[in-house]
């Protein structure tokens, strides 16, 4: 009798053979688009058999299955299981303890020191360029004047932090992933400098402060909690969606009054938002956690921690801003 994918593995942990992977009331070919997934039992869903010679509609056309879509078929199948198992060994592992390439120290602390390196680096950058814009007057006359300039910098920033995120090349150390690394860090810098010299600059060191502030005690606290917040990133999907209804009705109302508590009230909702986020992305780096980021995506890691920093920021900035104008 044929052992399934769900129930048991040989010691290498290879996947069934591909006639084990077809469920058994398998009775024949149908058109791919007419079946359901079948789901083995306790196992991953498999996509549906190909047999040689059958006919399968695609798109319009009718198209017969040859050797080469059956063993494409029988690889999509196998990658589906070997996925599964390590979806399983992850789900099966105690409490802060890691998995994968993170079991080794040195490879943790590697990854760690490249990516609090780089953000250093990075912030020292926006620092200056802040502090460019905002004390020398020529400069600060010149990012007021040319406002405009913060649409070219808000898209440079979306197409940066996309490629970042969903490509191979961006996510990982490469020449393209540096390229888009500096391109975000530029174009956040600018976001963050024109949002400061509309403020004194008591607010925006107090801002700055407290950033640091909020920052160290979410790092402390994301470590050294047991708590796993990776496991609740849904939740912290659906709430980052609510925060963001929440902003563009707030942004409307501040279009048409002229109330002060409005723009602190915006302010800690995003500064919430953000402190959540870094809280997550700071224990997918850490390691030990249900979700974990790879050692080699140093630069996605970089990304998701200066971006919600600064995002933390530009918040405070608001919160302080409303502040004083309270008072």
């Amino acid at each position: 009798m044929e052992s399934r994918p769900g129930q048991g593995t040989n010691a290498r942990d290879e996947p069934p053979p591909y006639s084990s992977l077809a469920p058994q009331n398998y009775e024949g070919p149908e058109p791919l688009g007419m079946q359901s997934i079948p789901v083995a039992v306790g196992g991953p869903p498999y996509l549906p058999p190909l047999v040689k010679g059958q006919k399968i509609q695609s798109g319009p056309y009718e198209v017969t299955v040859d050797e080469n879509m059956v063993r494409q078929r029988e690889m999509q199948n196998q990658a589906i299981y070997r996925s599964w198992l390590e979806q399983q060994r992850r789900a099966a592992l105690p409490e802060d303890e890691y998995f994968a390439e993170f079991q080794v120290a040195k490879v943790r602390r590697v990854f760690i020191q490249k990516v609090f390196f780089i953000l250093f680096l990075q912030f020292i950058f926006t620092a200056l360029y802040i502090a460019w814009f905002m004390f020398y007057e020529p400069a600060n006359i010149f990012i007021k004047t040319h406002w405009y300039l913060w649409i070219f910098a808000m898209v440079a920033f979306i197409c940066s932090y996309c490629s970042i995120s969903l490509t191979d090349c961006g996510r990982t150390q490469s020449g393209w992933g540096g390229i888009c690394l500096l391109l975000l860090t530029l174009a956040e810098s600018h976001l963050s400098a024109y949002i400061s010299v509309h403020f004194e600059v008591e607010v925006v060191l107090i801002a700055v402060t407290a950033t640091a502030a909020v920052s160290i005690f979410i790092t402390a606290a994301a470590v050294c909690c047991r708590f796993d917040f990776t496991k609740y990133s849904g939740l912290l999907s659906i709430l980052a969606f609510v925060s963001l209804l929440t902003l563009l009705l707030l942004v409307i109302t501040m279009m048409f009054t002229n109330i002060p508590v409005v723009m602190t009230i915006f302010g800690s909702i995003g500064a919430l938002v953000f402190s959540l986020y870094l809280y997550f992305d700071i224990q997918t780096i850490m390691g030990g956690r249900r979700i974990q980021i790879s050692p080699e995506e140093v630069l996605f890691a970089t990304t998701q921690l200066y971006v919600d920093i600064i995002g933390l920021y530009r918040y405070m900035l608001l919160i302080v801003g409303g502040s004083q104008s309270n008072s």
